[in-house]
C-alpha cells in the first residue's frame, strides 16, 4: 500500500511537471507570435525597371556621320592654289575658292556662282578674263553664257571639264572621238569614249545637250 501511494505521487508529480512544461511552451509561443511579420508587413519584391539607354554613339557611328558631312571639291582655273579640298556639307563655292587661296588677278569672277552650295565631287572652275565660261545655276546644271546646258558636240576642253568627273585627259578623249566619228547623237554613244562609264553618263543626263 505504501508503495502504491509512492507511485501515485510520482505519477501525479510527473503529470504536473508535464502540464507546467506545456503551459511554459504555450506562453513562449504566444509571446513570440506578435513579433512575427504579417503578410501585409512583408515587403513586396518589385521588378527592376528597365533602364533607358543613354549611351553615346559608338566610334563607328561617329565615323559614318563624319563621312556624310565631308565633301571633296576640285577647284580649278584662275585661283592661287588649284587642287582638291575637303569642305563640309552646307558650304558654298565661295568657301571652296577661299580654300584655294582666292582669285588670281586674271580671274573672271563672274564665271562662278559664289553663292552656290557645293556637293561632293563637284568641280569649281574659275575662268580667265576673256575666256568663254559656263555658270552653274542652283540646280547644279552647268550653264554657258547663253543659258543652255553643255553642248557635248561643241564644248572645248575647258568647258568639258566643268562636267562631273571630267579632267583634261577625259575631255581630250571626248574631243578626239568627235573628230574621228562625228558628233554624238545619244547619251549611250558616250560609253564608246575611253574612261566614260554608265555611272558617269547618268550624272550627265540633265547636264548635256547634243545640239
Amino acid at each position: 500500500m505504501e508503495k502504491y501511494k509512492q507511485h501515485m505521487n510520482w505519477f501525479i508529480g510527473g503529470g504536473i511537471l508535464l502540464i507546467l512544461a506545456i503551459i511554459v511552451s504555450l506562453m513562449n509561443y504566444f509571446q513570440s507570435e506578435p513579433n512575427m511579420p504579417t503578410t501585409s508587413q512583408i515587403p513586396k519584391q518589385t521588378e527592376p525597371e528597365s533602364l533607358i539607354s543613354t549611351d553615346k554613339p559608338n566610334g563607328k557611328n561617329e565615323e559614318n556621320n563624319k563621312r556624310k558631312t565631308e565633301i571633296m571639291v576640285d577647284v580649278q582655273g584662275s585661283v592661287n592654289r588649284p587642287g582638291v579640298y575637303e569642305l563640309k556639307e552646307g558650304d558654298r563655292v565661295l568657301h571652296a575658292i577661299q580654300m584655294a587661296g582666292g582669285f588670281e588677278e586674271r580671274a573672271e569672277i563672274r564665271s562662278v556662282n559664289q553663292a552656290l552650295k557645293i556637293s561632293d565631287e563637284m568641280i569649281v572652275y574659275v575662268a580667265e578674263k576673256g575666256e568663254k565660261y559656263e555658270l552653274q545655276q542652283a540646280s547644279g546644271k552647268p550653264l554657258d553664257e547663253n543659258g543652255t546646258v553643255v553642248n557635248i558636240n561643241s564644248a572645248d576642253e575647258t568647258v568639258l571639264q566643268t562636267l562631273n568627273g571630267v579632267g583634261p585627259a577625259k575631255a581630250q578623249n571626248i574631243i578626239s572621238y568627235r573628230e574621228e566619228n562625228g558628233p554624238f547623237t545619244t547619251l549611250e554613244q558616250l560609253l564608246e569614249v575611253r574612261g566614260i562609264g554608265e555611272k558617269t553618263i547618268e550624272q550627265w543626263r540633265d547636264q548635256i545637250s547634243f545640239e
